[in-house]
């Protein structure tokens, strides 16, 4: 995200929509969407593991159960899978920070945006960690349309924070390092906080421990944007 914040992104040519070079998706019938979002859960977990360049295929398939013919036949190739596995939380983290918008009420919008970043982390702790770890690299595994879309989210975030600032709706601070905080303070339940992950604990655990992460982020961080 501070790349995001510090960096102009790359913007297609001629301003023209992003058209996707990849593979186009098998259409599968049910048990295939199984096979695949299965494959897909097992992709995310070994590229936040082990990093892009030392997964292979023929480990997602080992932990997916499935032979690697099954791996190429719907994805075609591991830059394909890796796009892939950050195509499916992408657009949760666009809709997360458009909750950043100046006609909200600043804590209750602050609220929404912690609640968001905390759900996408809850379903999908792995492709999470996979994301912002291409993030801090520059993005440069990331469709140009959504990259260009998250920039815009997160300057429209700061524009947003900064009003509220300007109109005393929230404490003076540095509108950027705010939205660095928030993005950082959430994201650390990616990078280590997997016990959110619906893959380790059950269901009434698992809610309550979002519950308690929701509502001590949200203390610390409404309490300190409160106008003096």
């Amino acid at each position: 995200m501070e790349h995001m914040l510090y960096q102009d992104p790359a913007n297609t040519a001629g301003g023209e929509p992003y058209t996707s070079d990849r593979p186009a998706e098998k259409k599968a019938n049910e048990p295939g969407r199984r096979n695949r979002a299965l494959i897909l859960r097992m992709a995310a977990k070994t590229f936040a593991r082990r990093g892009f360049a030392a997964t292979t295929l023929s480990e997602v398939a080992e932990l997916s159960g499935v032979p690697k013919a099954n791996v190429n036949y719907y994805f075609q190739s591991k830059e394909n899978l890796y796009q892939q596995v950050l195509d499916s939380v992408s657009q949760r983290y666009i809709d997360a920070f458009a909750h950043l918008n100046p006609a909200n009420d600043p804590l209750l919008a602050l609220d929404r945006l912690i609640r968001a970043k905390l759900g996408i982390i809850r379903a999908q702790p792995w492709a999470a960690r996979v994301f912002v770890t291409e993030m801090m690299h520059g993005a440069r595994h990331l469709p140009a349309c959504h990259t260009q879309r998250l920039h815009d989210e997160v300057q429209k975030g700061v524009a947003c924070l900064q009003q509220w600032i300007d109109n005393r709706q929230i404490a003076a601070i540095n509108a950027q390092h705010l939205l660095i905080s928030l993005w950082a303070t959430t994201q650390a339940y990616a990078n280590g906080g997997s016990h959110l992950s619906a893959d380790t604990r059950k269901g009434a655990t698992r809610e309550a421990e979002l519950a308690g992460a929701v509502d001590s982020i949200t203390r610390l961080v409404l309490h300190g944007v409160l106008p003096g």
